[in-house]
């Protein structure tokens, strides 16, 4: 009786495990909702810094649904600190995004934590040129 419920433990941990790598191999650049949504629930993802470049292009504006404000979704290549690209959507509420402008953005996986403007300065020199 204890060995069934021991081997039913560790099954459910192995199964947990595996699960939570796989759907941080799903949401990896995956900008949907449900992305952002499973990344935050996720203990295997960490917090990280991205850097972005903002653009007149984006992906889709829509009302808010209170105040009918428009709010505007950009999905754009981020960069970390060592160079690696990933897609991420993020959303400006009441006004369009000014362009070319820099954005430090925290994340946890797809999920997006705070963005806030920066100076060329406070960019990491290897990544500007990517931007």
């Amino acid at each position: 009786m204890i060995k069934k419920t021991i081997k039913k433990i560790m099954s459910l941990a192995v199964l947990l495990l595996v699960s939570a790598f796989g759907f941080r191999l799903y949401t990896y650049n995956n900008t949907s909702d449900a992305a952002a949504l499973i990344d935050q629930l996720n203990p295997l993802v960490q917090t990280e810094t991205l850097y972005v470049k903002t653009t007149d292009k984006y992906a889709y504006k829509f009302p808010d649904a209170v105040s009918k404000i428009d709010n505007f979704t950009y999905i754009q290549n981020c960069f970390d600190k060592n160079g690696h690209a990933r897609k991420l959507s993020y959303t400006s509420f009441g006004r369009p995004l000014t362009p070319k402008r820099f954005l430090r953005v925290t994340t946890k996986g797809q999920s997006i934590q705070t963005w806030e403007e920066i100076d060329e300065q406070e960019i990491p020199q290897k990544i500007i040129s990517l931007l």
